[in-house]
C-alpha cells in the first residue's frame, strides 16, 4: 500500500505490485491491433505498469490531468458529480483493453470524473510529459495511442447515444453483454457491479434497474447476489 498526495488530498492507492515490464500488458490492449511488436516495445519505455486493488482511487474529479491510462485487466468505474448535484454518479464503466484519463492526451487541465477500481486491475500509465516526449520522438507510436483512445471514446459516445436512448430493458441487456464480452468460461459469468452503477451508465433510476434485473432473473438470464450479477 502506498500513500500519494494529489491536489492537497491524501489518497491511498493500494498497489499490489509495480513493474515496468509493460510489454505483455500492452499486447492485451487494443494497441496490439494498431502498432507493431517493435512499436509496442518502443512504447513500453514510456509506460509504467501496476496492479491496483478493488476500491483504489486513481484520480479524482478536478485533479490535474497528468496521466493517461490503459486497462489490461479488471474493471474501472468513472464517477462524476454533475453541476448543482451533491451526489456522485457512475458515468462510465471501463473494461479490459480500453482507456481512461484521456483528458491528459487532449490538453484538458483537469479530469472530468473520478476513477475507482471495481475489480483488481492491471493498468498501464503514461504521463503527459512522457506522451509529449513520445510524440516528439516517435509520432507514429503516439498516433497509435491517439487512435486507441479515440476508439474507446467512440464506445462511450455509443453508449450515451444508443444505449441510453433505447428502451431501458434493451439497453440493460446490451450493456451486460458488453461488460461480459470475452469472459465466457462455460458457466455463469460473474460481474461485480451494483444496481446504482448500472443505473448511472444507462441514465435511469436504480429502482428501474432493480426491476429489470428481477425480470431477467425470472427468465433465467441472470443470477443476482450481493454486489454481483452472474450472467447465464
Amino acid at each position: 500500500m502506498e500513500e500519494l498526495i494529489q491536489g492537497g488530498t491524501s489518497m491511498t492507492t493500494h498497489t499490489l505490485s509495480n513493474s515496468n515490464a509493460a510489454f505483455p500488458l500492452l499486447r492485451q490492449t487494443e494497441l496490439r491491433k494498431l502498432l507493431s511488436e517493435q512499436q509496442l516495445q518502443e512504447l513500453e519505455r514510456f509506460c509504467r505498469a501496476s496492479t491496483r486493488r478493488a476500491g483504489t482511487t486513481l484520480f479524482r474529479q478536478g485533479d490535474p490531468a497528468d496521466t493517461f491510462y490503459l486497462l489490461a485487466e479488471g474493471m474501472v468505474e468513472l464517477r462524476a458529480r454533475p453541476p448543482g448535484r451533491r451526489v456522485y454518479r457512475t458515468v462510465e464503466l471501463i473494461g479490459p483493453s480500453c482507456t481512461f484519463g484521456d483528458e491528459s492526451l487532449f490538453g484538458q487541465p483537469s479530469y472530468l470524473s473520478s476513477s475507482r477500481v471495481l475489480e483488481t486491475a492491471r493498468v498501464l500509465a503514461l504521463s503527459r510529459p512522457g506522451f509529449d516526449r513520445l510524440a516528439a520522438n516517435r509520432p507514429d507510436v503516439a498516433l497509435g495511442v491517439f487512435r486507441c483512445a479515440g476508439s474507446c471514446l467512440i464506445k462511450t459516445i455509443r453508449r450515451s447515444a444508443i444505449l441510453t436512448q433505447a428502451p431501458a430493458d434493451v439497453g440493460l441487456r446490451m450493456l451486460l453483454e458488453e461488460l461480459t464480452k470475452g469472459t465466457d468460461n462455460g458457466g455463469p459469468t460473474p460481474l461485480r457491479i451494483t444496481h446504482a452503477q448500472l443505473a448511472g451508465v444507462l441514465h435511469v433510476s436504480r429502482e428501474t434497474v432493480s426491476r429489470m434485473l428481477g425480470q431477467l432473473a425470472n427468465e433465467g438470464a441472470v443470477e443476482i447476489g450481493r454486489g454481483i450479477i452472474r450472467i447465464n
